[in-house]
């Protein structure tokens, strides 16, 4: 399961590698996944780092190999997957070796590739012309385009046209052939004949291979300018123009010719396709091999130009983060790899205390990393702070399911989690192209415990699809005859009529059939998620106090969490408090007055009084307007107490603050200034007192700042408490929401439209209103209801519960690691941009 309590105990280290044994040793850290490498020189150009011209090479290879599977994926081959397969990192000269092979196949590939771009372009022109003849001919019939007729001259030889008669014929696509007739009336002012083919034909594009609706055309018209114009026209739509023949015979002639080069293209394509496939199809099967290969050698390269290089050492020098738990480890890993190589310099790792605030690693397993996603997607932990991933397990399922209860909604959710966890194998090492599938995926056991806990708060509510079931005896008698029934439909309970036994788990069956339901689930519903809010804020601010023992901050138990802790629990616990006491010391069982329900004082009303410091006035005259004797003092006393927390929270930890830090400032000015007359006699190293200068900033800070600084906090805690107890009424409202939303569409679609049908085809009926309800109740109760109480819950745990204890603030653990890279997670665009600056330099 790894570490989900705190994160892992991370080391900053030093390391010493030999060149001839770096690829291979940083190779090796990939596989790994366990160091973060800091990067030594980050003011050098990333053009100008050592190893820029081995990681432009894999991104020229990558981008041919990116080229190629874009050839395949026009010729619908697939690429053949090695997932059982994890070929290594290529060293430089095994790199060299398949960059000739990728360069051969790139350039047939390409070759191939223009000469069927440019058989395809013959072939459609061919093609075009020869659907321009069949179907523009007809237009023109059997007549004869002689010299007369071009020239406009009558069969009595009068001159009827002044100007020569031009024919335009071609090809325009059939989306733009309305805008293109238009623009040629307008040119023309009309004087056109323009008429287009009956029929349209479908194209391949010899560029992209899409298909292309197009339409032929024929237009004539009359003058040398005017055909100017029109070509003009024909250009600005991209319109392929054809010459007709004049007379038919010449025509019939070039349409027999046509089919003929048709014909023997086609076959010359073919062969073509044929060659360039299988030549594919061979890429395809090492594509994927060749692929990892050069994406893990970009990334060794890429990760080796953080270092740097010590000449006077001829050792490459780099630093670190490590987990503990691995660092043993990484010390084997270096160690076998020098002996292998039998280097005569050992390769090695030291600590070093030189270092900022560490990252954050939290050890997940394929059960805990969706919970644990849910966290980070809030904020990454401080380092060794608590981590609410741990507790989110428990509590993130059972808030959703107060508000989803039902136990076949349940089922269902349960069955699809099922489903994908049984599948897990299949679709572990696979990213689908699909983010939703990607992200319900993730989140499989996450809807496997919601599944779980939803089952369990059905089986609390009794909720069966809006409908409840009889697990045992009811603890209401029916005093009910039949016919009373029928005509109210709904009987009203009352606990004055005789009953059974308590029933024994859930709400009771015969609550479904009471006219006063909707009264009874919304006050207990509403009751307990005030309750369940309360105490899952106390327990969020209870593990503040292991952070304060953890972090050694002593001060902040005695002025930060004993004062929050006593006003929640003088407040808002108090209230809690009060409702089991009204549950447990009222009943309509009671005889006694003051103790039957219609006596029961109004919690709601009670804690208002205690707040504004008034006496409550009793119910009814003859009751008790409180439920033990001085409980009005107690009361007071509690908000007093309440009240006096307030100051404490908002002046104690400044003045504490100011305080120690001008004792702690003063010491590190001391230690300053003994360095510096130290330094002066030993020339010691001027990064120990960078250190100690940072120290003092640290203890510098004025005590305005630090008192806006708590009077912020003191305000949001003081009002928060306020708000995110109301916040919590979000699961009365949902759960109720949810059951009642099911009854309706049980009633109002199945029980209405289909149960009551009794007639021959009513088995029908059923069917498909069953069907329809189906489809309802899976769309709106379980997905968009489900996704409505997922993100109400996500949003309980960020802001009412994690903002008690957890800051956030940390960054996370990102260790250089080819499993992330080859997913996608690890992606890194800064080895590209820096061969595109090296080839711009």
């Amino acid at each position: 399961m790894g570490c989900m309590l705190r994160s892992d105990l991370m080391t900053f280290c030093d390391i010493f590698i030999q060149p001839e044994t770096a690829f291979e040793i940083v190779a090796h850290f990939g596989e790994m996944g366990c160091a973060q490498f800091v990067d030594m020189t980050p003011d050098v150009k990333a053009f100008q780092r050592n190893y820029v011209t081995e990681v432009c090479r894999c991104a020229e290879m990558e981008r041919k190999l990116l080229y190629m599977e874009s050839e395949m994926l026009k010729d619908n081959i697939e690429i053949v997957m090695y997932d059982s397969l994890k070929p290594a990192a290529l060293p430089l000269n095994e790199l060299s070796a398949l960059e000739n092979i990728i360069d051969k196949w790139e350039s047939d590939v390409i070759d191939m590739s223009e000469n069927q771009t440019t058989l395809l372009k013959n072939y459609l022109e061919l093609t075009e012309m020869n659907y321009v003849l069949n179907n523009i001919g007809p237009m023109l019939g059997e007549s004869e385009m002689t010299e007369e007729a071009i020239f406009g001259k009558t069969a009595a030889g009068d001159t009827g046209l002044q100007g020569r008669l031009f024919v335009i014929s071609g090809v325009v696509k059939r989306s733009r052939s309305f805008p293109f007739e238009m623009m040629m009336w307008r040119v023309s002012h009309g004087n056109i004949y323009y008429r287009l083919a009956s029929q349209d034909t479908i194209l391949q594009d010899p560029v992209t291979g899409q298909d292309i609706r197009k339409v032929a055309f024929l237009a004539i018209f009359q003058g040398e300018q005017l055909s100017a114009r029109l070509e003009k026209v024909c250009s600005g739509f991209h319109v392929n123009m054809y010459t007709c023949p004049q007379s038919y015979n010449d025509r019939m002639d070039m349409m027999i010719q046509l089919g003929t080069r048709i014909g023997d293209l086609e076959q010359v394509m073919s062969k073509t396709k044929y060659y360039r496939c299988k030549a594919l199809r061979t890429v395809s099967k090492q594509w994927d091999t060749w692929m990892v290969q050069i994406k893990k050698s970009k990334a060794v390269y890429h990760t080796m130009n953080m270092f740097t290089l010590d000449i006077t050492r001829k050792c490459l020098i780099g630093q670190c983060w490590v987990p503990d738990t691995d660092l043993q480890k990484v010390e084997d890993m270096l160690a076998r790899i020098t002996e292998k190589e039998g280097s005569n310099v050992e390769s090695f790792i030291l600590k070093s205390d030189d270092a900022d605030e560490p990252p954050t690693y939290h050890r997940t397993n394929k059960f805990t990393k969706g919970f644990q996603a849910l966290i980070n997607a809030y904020g990454d932990s401080t380092y060794r702070e608590l981590n609410p991933g741990l507790y989110t397990i428990v509590t993130f399922p059972f808030l959703f399911s107060v508000m989803f209860g039902d136990v076949c909604h349940g089922i269902i959710l349960l069955s699809f989690a099922g489903w994908m966890v049984w599948v897990e194998k299949d679709h572990m090492d696979k990213r689908s192209r699909n983010e939703i599938w990607n992200i319900f995926f993730g989140g499989r056991y996450v809807i496997l415990m919601m599944g779980i806990f939803t089952l369990y708060t059905g089986f609390l509510y009794n909720v069966f699809f809006s409908k409840s079931i009889i697990l045992t005896t009811p603890y209401w008698k029916n005093t009910f005859d039949r016919e009373t029934i029928e005509n109210n439909h709904y009987i009203e309970l009352n606990p004055v009529f005789e009953t059974n036994p308590p029933y024994i788990f859930g709400v009771d069956p015969v609550w479904a059939l009471a006219k006063n339901k909707i009264m009874y689930l919304n006050s207990l519903k509403m009751k307990l998620s005030i309750i369940i809010g309360i105490i899952h804020m106390m327990f969020g601010l209870s593990l503040s106090l292991f952070n304060h023992l953890y972090f050694k901050r002593r001060y902040a138990i005695f002025l930060e969490f004993i004062p929050q802790i006593l006003f929640l629990t003088c407040l808002f616990f108090w209230l809690v408090t009060l409702m089991y006491m009204k549950w447990f010391m009222f009943s309509g069982k009671y005889r006694e007055l003051k103790r039957s329900a219609g006596c029961a004082p109004l919690i709601l009303i009670l804690f208002i009084d205690m707040v504004l410091l008034s006496t409550s006035k009793p119910v009814e005259e003859d009751c008790d307007a409180y439920m033990f004797s001085n409980q009005e003092r107690f009361q007071r006393l509690l908000v007093i107490i309440g009240v006096i927390c307030v100051p404490i929270l908002l002046f104690g930890t400044p003045v504490y603050l100011n305080k120690a830090n001008k004792k702690k400032k003063a010491e590190a000015l001391k230690k300053v200034s003994q360095f510096r007359r130290y330094q002066r006699r030993e020339s010691d190293n001027k990064r120990v007192e960078d250190k100690i200068l940072k120290e003092v900033a640290k203890y510098s800070v004025p005590f305005g700042e630090l008192m806006i600084h708590q009077a912020v906090h003191t305000i949001e805690f003081v009002l928060s408490t306020i708000s995110h107890t109301a916040s919590y009424l979000r699961l009365w409202a949902l759960s109720l929401a949810h059951e009642q939303l099911s009854e309706m569409l049980w009633v109002m679609v199945f029980a209405k439209l289909g149960l009551r049908e009794y007639s021959m085809t009513g088995g029908v009926k059923i069917f498909l209103i069953f069907a329809v309800w189906a489809v309802f109740s899976l769309s709106i109760l379980v997905v968009m209801e489900g996704l409505s109480a997922f993100l109400h819950t996500l949003r309980l745990h960020w802001v009412e519960f994690m903002s008690k204890f957890y800051s956030g603030t940390g960054y996370p653990f990102k260790p250089f690691s080819f499993k992330a890279i080859l997913s996608g997670e690890g992606k890194d665009d800064k080895s590209e941009a820096m061969c595109k600056k090296k080839v711009a330099n």
